[in-house]
C-alpha cells in the first residue's frame, strides 16, 4: 500500500423499524434530505442521490449562514435491501477534508427491528466518527418523526 495507513471504524446501531424502512432512508434523495447531516446545528443544502452501480450521490450540509460541505461519492455495491457500498469524499470550499470507502449492511432481527453496521475504511476513517456518529443520531430521530 505504498505508505498509506490504511484504518477501518466499525458502527453498530440497532433501530426500531422494519430493513425496508433503513433502506428506503438511505437510497430515496428526498429522504437523505431529511437527515444525512453530521450535527444538530446542521442544515442540508441539498441532497441528490442515483442508487445503482457506478452512480454517484452529492449531499452539501453544514451550519446555517456558512459555506456547507459538500459530499460526493460513487456507488459500488448495491443489494437491495441489505448491502450498499460507497466511496466518500467531503470537502469544504474546494478543498477536500478526506474520503473513506463506506459499507452500509442492513440485517432484519424480526419484530420491526434492523441492525445496522457501518463501516469505514482509510486513512481518515477514524475522523469519520466526528462526522457518522451524529447523522446516525439524526437518522434516528428522522424515523422516530417520520413514524409519529
Amino acid at each position: 500500500m505504498s505508505g498509506e495507513r490504511q484504518r477501518t471504524l466499525i458502527l453498530k446501531r440497532v433501530y426500531a423499524r422494519p430493513i425496508a424502512r433503513l433502506w428506503r432512508a438511505w437510497t430515496d434523495p428526498a429522504e437523505l434530505g431529511q437527515w444525512y447531516m453530521a450535527g444538530d446545528d446542521h442544515i442540508i443544502h441539498f441532497a441528490e442521490a442515483d442508487v445503482r452501480v457506478g452512480g454517484i450521490y452529492r449531499v452539501g450540509f453544514g451550519p446555517p449562514g456558512k459555506t456547507p460541505y459538500i459530499e460526493t461519492g460513487r456507488y459500488t455495491e448495491v443489494m437491495k435491501p441489505t448491502r450498499l457500498a460507497f466511496t466518500e469524499s467531503v470537502a469544504l470550499n474546494e478543498q477536500v477534508l478526506g474520503g473513506t470507502d463506506n459499507l452500509v449492511e442492513l440485517r432484519d432481527l424480526g419484530g420491526n427491528r434492523t441492525e445496522l453496521t457501518l463501516t469505514c475504511t482509510g486513512e481518515t476513517a477514524w475522523s469519520a466518527a466526528e462526522g457518522w456518529i451524529p447523522c446516525l443520531e439524526s437518522l434516528s430521530a428522522h424515523l422516530e418523526k417520520a413514524a409519529a
